[in-house]
């Protein structure tokens, strides 16, 4: 709680660190600003919204300027995120009427639905040769099987490190990011796939995670694999490109039984790494979910594709479980806002596959708030089963997805255990003895504490909402007095305003 009780200095003081900020020498290099104007001239578009992560937004006017005067028409910066800066933005994008955006730097590559966009991926310096001279001093059998995954700021050079690590190890295959092989099928060869093969790109372009089929090909976190026909993965070690962050963690969480070989660019350095150990952390996160009374559905996103439809069907999971939901919308999560609905137990985050999974280490306070959709699941669908195989994208729990399984409507009788957390009786399904749910508009009211509660929300947020003590502004008190001329109002923030006192008491 401590973020609620300091003095709020920080956050007006804060800025970003110097080597964020720090520019880029050759932005047509970096930026690809030729193939920008290209496209934007391609599309016609006449608005055209430039996204940047907070570590590159020192060349956002740079980049906008060039743009502007190469194309005679204005370019909107999109300098703060309304959620994780690897998605796509389409809400702030929104806001100026844009037909168009160009995301720069590192992305999720999650499909959006509503404007067309440009990946531009930036740059992470590499040297190629000592890349590959670490990774042979670290993999000393040359007849490993390897799979090379990088990240999208690697995409510039990943083929020529690929090649180089063909001659070394002949077992090596390389992964696809699907927006470029996407891109190629929606083209020209569009006209020559047979009505299945279109059928099966439009089953992978809707479900783009985790997926098989009988040519032995699988689909990650925006990137495809495919593998000799009667090879297993699990016999694979991954060799991944890039700096360690949400990326590497969400491919190690689903593909936990595996090794991965992680490349440092910046220093060349190896990391040899397993998501087991993170995924079985994790476990203790079912019991939070079975625990809880009320359960937050927590949004954050509001452009990947089919969010809707998998907030409903969590909806519908929570209301059989015998519990409440309510759906929040708060932009990025932090503890401060969270510690504003005290009434909810836990959370379930609807995000990109790779901002769902927040790292004890990097915030702990929400590491134990949030879950992601599969893990509650897991914890009130008895159909869905943990496995070692983590699933962060939620689009797969949906009709069509790998991991989706049937959920009836149906009532399920309760379920009494004893909580492995906390030693208390924990109920999972509907009462017999429950009365049927009042709806809102003609359902019954009671008095409680001589106020009046509508009988929706007894035992929910409503009745705790209204057993606070700070219940706000007393409506029924008489208005100020108006004033007869406009007075300077006080300077600073609110726990230390200029004109009081320090008494030295808290």
């Amino acid at each position: 709680m401590a973020s609620l009780t300091n003095s709020g200095s920080a956050a007006l003081e804060r800025t970003l660190d110097a080597e964020v900020l720090q520019e880029t020498d050759n932005h047509e290099l970096c930026y690809e600003l030729s193939r920008c104007v290209g496209w934007i001239k391609a599309g016609g578009f006449k608005k055209v919204c430039l996204q940047f992560p907070d570590e590159l937004l020192a060349d956002a006017s740079t980049v906008a300027r060039t743009l502007t005067l190469c194309l005679s028409q204005n370019v909107y910066i999109l300098g703060d995120t309304t959620y994780g800066s690897c998605c796509v933005d389409e809400v702030a994008a929104e806001h100026v009427g844009a037909d168009a955006i160009i995301h720069f730097g590192r992305t999720c590559l999650s499909p959006s639905r509503r404007l067309p966009v440009l990946y531009i991926f930036t740059r992470i310096p590499i040297d190629v040769h000592k890349v590959v001279s670490e990774l042979c001093t670290t993999v000393e059998d040359s007849l490993s099987k390897l799979i090379f995954v990088y990240d999208t700021r690697c995409h510039y050079i990943a083929g020529e490190v690929f090649q180089e690590l063909k001659e070394k190890f002949p077992h090596i295959v390389s992964s696809v990011l699907l927006e470029e092989g996407f891109s190629k099928i929606a083209g020209d060869e569009l006209e020559s796939i047979s009505e299945n093969n279109e059928n099966k790109k439009n089953d992978i372009e809707e479900n783009c995670d985790i997926s098989k089929n009988k040519d032995n090909f699988f689909i990650f976190n925006g990137r495809k694999v495919v593998l000799p026909h009667s090879d297993d993965i699990r016999d694979y070690s991954f060799i991944f490109l890039g700096p360690e962050g949400p990326t590497l963690t969400s491919m190690m969480l689903r593909f936990s039984e595996n090794t991965f070989h992680c490349v440092i660019p910046e220093s060349v350095t190896i990391k040899t790494l397993s998501g087991v150990r993170s995924l079985m952390s994790r476990s203790a996160k079912l019991e939070m979910a079975k625990d809880a009374e009320i359960i937050g559905v927590l949004v954050g996103t509001l452009g990947v594709a089919n969010y809707c439809d998998v907030i409903n069907r969590l909806k519908r999971l929570i209301k059989k479980a015998g519990k409440r939901s309510y759906t929040f919308v708060v932009g990025k999560p932090n503890e401060p806002k969270l510690c504003n609905i005290p009434e909810v137990d836990l959370f379930v985050y609807v995000s990109c596959p790779e901002t769902a999974i927040i790292e004890r280490h990097i915030d702990p306070v929400l590491y134990k708030k949030l879950i992601t959709p599969w893990e509650l699941e897991v914890a009130l669908l008895d159909e869905q089963e943990w496995s070692l195989q983590f699933e962060s994208d939620f689009r797969q729990l949906l009709p069509g997805g790998t991991r989706h399984v049937e959920m009836s409507d149906a009532p399920v009788e309760e379920q009494v255990n004893v909580s492995l957390l906390t030693n208390k009786t924990q109920r999972l399904g509907i009462s017999e003895t429950v009365e049927g749910v009042v709806d809102s508009i003609t359902g019954a009211v009671v008095l409680q504490n001589g106020m009046v509660v509508a009988e929706l929300h007894a035992g929910g947020g409503g009745e705790l909402l209204k057993s606070r003590t700070w219940q706000g502004l007393d409506p029924s008190l008489p208005a100020p007095a108006p004033l007869s001329h406009v007075v300077e109002g006080r300077h600073g923030i609110a726990s230390g305003y200029k004109d009081e006192k320090d008494d030295g008491n808290i």
